[in-house]
């Protein structure tokens, strides 16, 4: 369990901590000077047949909220101090709203000081933080009257924070590991050091890693883990990395950076949030007003766009896109705080919802409407939702990184849900079973349509998707016309598809040719005339000859493999199944030697079929070599 405190200035929250812990977390020289806590201070609290208590001491000047901040990013537990001599003061009521704003929901309060006033100013205060404390997260928080001077009330402090130890859950380690790094230092003998608050996943010793917004590659050399030697961190501890790697320097590293595992996308500049105003505010939060964005142990800069109206009334919540002036580490869920452009006060706060805004359209009814879904805690159901309100697809790639899944709790998930995945270059796109039933149904009826009206044309399966009137990636092209062919829909054929039950009609006159080129095409399969020696057959003119070939073409009855030859599609079946052969013993590759030589052709014609395999995605060059990567039937259909 990971404590941090928080509350006014000069209210004792270092005294305190040392009382507890035998700790003293001011660390540094000027803290010691001025008697005042200025950056993080660490502590740890050993628990008998538990895991060890780990306190955070914040800062309480308000020139200091900033570190404060970027001290309860992922904490468990607030150890909330208010000096009874001062009772509430503004960074009390500051520091509280921004842990309710946090949603942190455990805590207790200590009176501190209580050895300098009468026992009715304890009563006094307490009456106080009960009414301050009614209408937050910690509402309800007990409450105990110390004495770091005297010790009164440290031990029952002290019990009750243990007692709580013992009972706490442990945070689950589902996701990529993500820790927000608060310190960077080197040690001598050991090296570059990193600690913060792990919040997601897990990590073990020797793992490999990233720093996020550094963009380096490092490893994990050791880990401490609640101020101990361990194997492994995880979420909810407190952890100090040793890092190893290539050209890693202290000064490329910064608070507010993540050191993380896996497929953690990269730092964002733009992202969708929901936030609530403080009912303190004066005024309502324009749309486009600049802000300080705290999030994790980061602070930058950037503005903020209302998505619903103009402007967020105080004590009212809405969705909004920060704009920021830097890119900073950042998935769904993450908590946000928001203050104003001084940096003077705290205005808001909130959660992140998605870190993939659309380019343009950030506040159309379509896009609030996906907002709403994905802003559902449990990423099942809102997965269920995304899906169902997409009909043109839901990007699974970018789902999974914003909700931080694993490869392993993504493909759970998305099977769970029944979704059709097709891998595309912006990344895999989902359909629910109803949506791909319904592109199904759409591309039978354009197929319908079309051959009603130009029965001599056949569609290649690119163009399924612009006939049928659908704005969709080529490879859900590719995967509908798969499907479709698998149960009998479709046909497919080199130069397109077609619907099973339609019979391609050449004109009168096409017609007539084409009984004299047949033969000609089909007398030596594997290696047809090429355009001018069919036009010398013909006794035609070579350009006559081609545009009567490419109307044969749409009717798939051959097939232009280059500028100067068609085949018929037979024969380019018989040269992919070549192909195949050849691969099967030559470790999944073929050369324009091997095909020459199987199939008796020349290098020239065989260097032109393979540069069509490569066009139609049957192979993919590599070098002087060709990759078979899917069967022939698959690339050529099946005649």
């Amino acid at each position: 369990m990971i404590i941090a405190t928080a509350g006014h200035v000069d209210h004792g929250k270092t005294l305190l901590v040392k009382a507890l812990t035998g700790v003293d977390t001011d660390r540094l020289p000027e803290e010691k000077n001025r008697g005042m806590t200025i950056d993080l201070g660490f502590a740890y609290l050993p628990v008998e047949s538990s895991e060890t208590i780990g306190f955070v001491d914040v800062p309480g000047h308000e020139r200091f909220v900033h570190n404060m901040l970027a001290g309860v990013a992922g904490i468990d537990f607030a150890l909330f101090i208010v000096a009874v001599d001062d009772g509430p003061m503004p960074q009390t009521r500051e520091h509280l709203a921004i842990l309710d704003l946090l949603g942190i929901r455990h805590g207790a309060v200590a009176l501190t000081k209580t050895d300098r006033v009468a026992a009715s100013r304890v009563q006094e205060v307490r009456n106080e933080l009960a009414a301050l404390f009614s209408r937050t997260t910690l509402a309800g928080s007990a409450v105990f009257p110390v004495s770091a001077v005297t010790g009164d009330g440290i031990d029952d402090l002290k019990a009750h924070l243990l007692n709580a130890a013992r009972s706490w859950r442990p945070k689950a380690t589902a996701g990529n590991f993500r820790l927000a790094i608060d310190r960077c230092f080197s040690i001598p003998g050991a090296g570059l050091i990193v600690t913060g608050t792990a919040v997601a996943g897990s990590v073990s010793a020797g793992e490999r890693m990233r720093v996020l917004q550094a963009g380096l590659e490092v490893r994990a050399r050791t880990i401490h883990a609640q101020n101990a030697r361990s194997e492994t961190g995880r979420a909810g501890q407190r952890c100090a990395i040793n890092l190893a790697g290539s050209g890693l320097k202290q000064e490329l590293i910064e608070r507010g950076d993540w050191v993380v595992t896996g497929d953690v996308p990269a730092p964002v500049q733009k992202f969708d949030a929901r936030l609530r105003i403080l009912e303190g505010e004066m005024r309502p939060l324009a749309n486009w007003t600049p802000v300080h964005v705290h999030l994790g142990a980061a602070e930058v800069t950037g503005r903020v766009a209302t998505l619903q109206g103009a402007s967020i009334a105080p004590g009212a919540s809405g969705l909004v896109q920060l704009v920021l002036d830097r890119p900073i580490g950042a998935l769904c869920g993450d908590g946000l705080i928001l203050r104003d452009q001084s940096a003077q006060r705290t205005i808001g706060g909130g959660r992140i919802i998605d870190i993939f805004p659309p380019v343009r359209g950030r506040a159309k009814p379509e896009r609030l409407a996906y907002l709403a879904a994905m802003e559902n805690d449990d990423a099942p159901t809102a997965l269920s939702c995304l899906l169902d309100t997409a009909p043109s697809g839901l990007n699974l790639t970018r789902f999974a990184q914003s909700r931080n899944l694993t490869a392993r709790e993504s493909a759970q998930m998305f099977t769970g849900a029944s979704a059709k995945s097709v891998a595309t270059p912006s990344g895999a796109l989902g359909f629910s079973p109803a949506n791909w039933n319904r592109l199904k149904a759409a591309i039978l009826e354009s197929l319908a349509l079309l051959h009603g009206r130009a029965p001599s044309v056949i569609l290649n399966q690119e163009g399924l998707l612009l006939e049928a009137g659908l704005r969709l990636p080529k490879e859900v092209a590719f995967a509908l016309a798969a499907e479709l062919t698998k149960e009998g829909a479709i046909a497919r054929e080199p130069s397109g598809v077609r619907l099973r039950t339609h019979v391609a009609q050449l004109t009168l006159a096409d017609a007539v040719l084409w009984k004299k080129a047949e033969p000609l095409l089909i007398e030596n399969i594997l290696r047809p005339p090429s355009l001018h020696e069919l036009a010398s057959a013909l006794r035609m003119d070579p350009k006559n000859t081609e545009s009567f070939l490419v109307r044969a073409s749409r009717l798939g009855l051959v097939v232009r493999v280059a500028e100067n030859r068609f085949f018929p599609p037979a024969g380019l079946r018989r040269h992919a199944t070549f192909a195949e052969e050849i691969a099967a013993t030559k470790g999944g590759l073929v050369t324009a030697a091997t095909l020459r030589d199987r199939a008796g052709i020349g290098r020239g014609l065989a260097i032109e079929v393979l540069e069509y395999f490569d066009r139609i995605k049957f192979t993919r060059r590599i070098g002087d070599e060709h990759q078979v990567l899917r069967p022939a039937r698959a690339a050529l259909g099946d005649g």
